[in-house]
């Protein structure tokens, strides 16, 4: 099997189990905040709906995005569009099937070239990494997902 399929399926199956347990939270507890400090179960659907966009534009090698305070103003607009688990999971699988269709077409060859990036105290990144990062990002979520989830009482698998 070739990186770029794998890459897609492990990405997709995390994304499903991020937002399989975050269906699991009652609505109730969506916009509840751990010690009204840590993020909420919807604000990191919201994040994850908006994840494969970040990927498509460092795969397409495109340049990087502002990030001054307009933009992450849009993108928490945008990102508040979404109300619901749902709404933020259709997204996500919307943006998922673009960003698969953008890694199907890499070439053997790119994988391992380099590109880089102020992250990670900036470094060079191989394409493979930068191809990880929604996967890397779909399993945080689902941890603090879980977490969430225990802190408000709920110790059932999901």
């Amino acid at each position: 099997m070739r990186f770029q399929d794998f890459i897609c399926e492990t990405t997709q199956a995390s994304a499903d189990a991020a937002f399989k347990a975050a269906k699991a939270v009652p609505t109730d507890k969506l916009s509840w905040k751990p010690l009204d400090e840590g993020r909420t179960v919807l604000d990191q659907a919201q994040e994850m709906a908006q994840c494969p966009v970040w990927a498509h534009t460092l795969v397409a090698d495109q340049p990087m995005p502002e990030m001054g305070p307009d933009a992450q103003e849009k993108m928490k607009s945008e990102r508040e569009s979404w109300t619901t688990i749902d709404a933020c999971q259709a997204e996500c699988n919307a943006r998922l099937a673009k960003l698969f269709e953008l890694y199907r077409g890499v070439k053997d060859e790119q994988l391992g070239k380099t590109k880089w990036l102020p992250f990670d105290g900036g470094r060079d990144f191989t394409w493979k990494e930068m191809m990880d990062y929604p996967n890397w990002n779909f399993v945080y979520h689902q941890g603090q997902i879980n977490y969430v989830q225990t802190l408000y009482g709920d110790k059932d698998m999901h």
